[in-house]
C-alpha cells in the first residue's frame, strides 16, 4: 500500500524535473542564439565574425600594406583581382586578408578559408570566403547571420536529441515502477 502512495510522488517528481530541464535547456538555446545572433557582422559559411574582429583583420591588414610587408606563403596581405566580379563600394585596387574563425589575428601559416577585402585607404569593402565556392575561387560572406539557417544548428540538434533522450529515459523508469509495483 505504501508503494501506491510514493509512486505517484516518484513519478511526478521525475516528470516534472524533466519538464524542468527541456524547458532550462531550450531556454539557454534561445538565448546563446540570440547573442550570436546580435554579435554576427559577417557569416562566411558556418563561421560568425564579429565586427571588432573584422576590424582588427582590416587594421592588421593595412598596416602591413602600408609598411609593404606580408605574412606567410600567402604573401599576405596582396592585391585582390576579383576574377568573380563582385560589386565592392570602393574602386580597385583591392586587397586581401585572412580573417581566422578563432578570432585570433593572422600571423602566418594556414589563412583558412574567410579573407577581408579592403581598400587602398584602409576601408573595408567585404567579406569572402572559399567555403562552398568551386575549385580556388571565392563567394561573397552574409552580412550578419547566414540566412535560412541558423549560426549553430549542431547545437540545436543535439540540445533535441538529448532532451528526447531523456524523456524517453524517464518514461522508461516511471513503466518499469509501475510493473514492480
Amino acid at each position: 500500500m505504501l508503494g501506491f502512495k510514493i509512486l505517484p510522488a516518484i513519478l511526478f517528481t521525475l516528470l516534472s524535473t524533466a519538464g524542468a530541464a527541456d524547458v532550462a535547456e531550450r531556454r539557454d538555446d534561445v538565448v546563446l542564439l540570440a547573442e550570436r545572433d546580435q554579435s554576427c557582422a559577417y557569416t562566411c559559411g558556418s563561421n560568425c565574425y564579429q565586427q571588432k574582429d573584422i576590424d582588427q583583420a582590416v587594421k592588421t591588414g593595412y598596416g602591413l600594406h602600408q609598411q609593404a610587408q606580408t605574412l606567410g606563403s600567402g604573401k599576405y596581405p596582396h592585391q585582390y583581382k576579383n576574377f568573380e566580379k563582385f560589386d565592392f563600394p570602393s574602386a580597385a585596387p583591392w586587397y586581401e586578408f585572412p580573417i581566422l574563425s578563432s578570432a585570433k589575428v593572422y600571423t602566418g601559416g594556414s589563412p583558412g578559408a574567410d579573407r577581408v577585402i579592403f581598400d587602398n585607404k584602409g576601408t573595408l569593402d567585404s567579406l569572402i570566403t572559399h567555403s562552398g565556392a568551386k575549385g580556388n575561387s571565392f563567394v561573397n560572406c552574409v552580412q550578419g547571420k547566414q540566412q535560412g539557417k541558423k549560426p549553430d544548428d549542431s547545437k540545436s540538434a543535439s540540445t533535441r536529441e538529448r532532451v528526447s533522450g531523456g524523456g524517453l529515459l524517464v518514461a522508461a523508469a516511471a513503466w518499469t515502477a509501475l510493473v514492480l509495483v
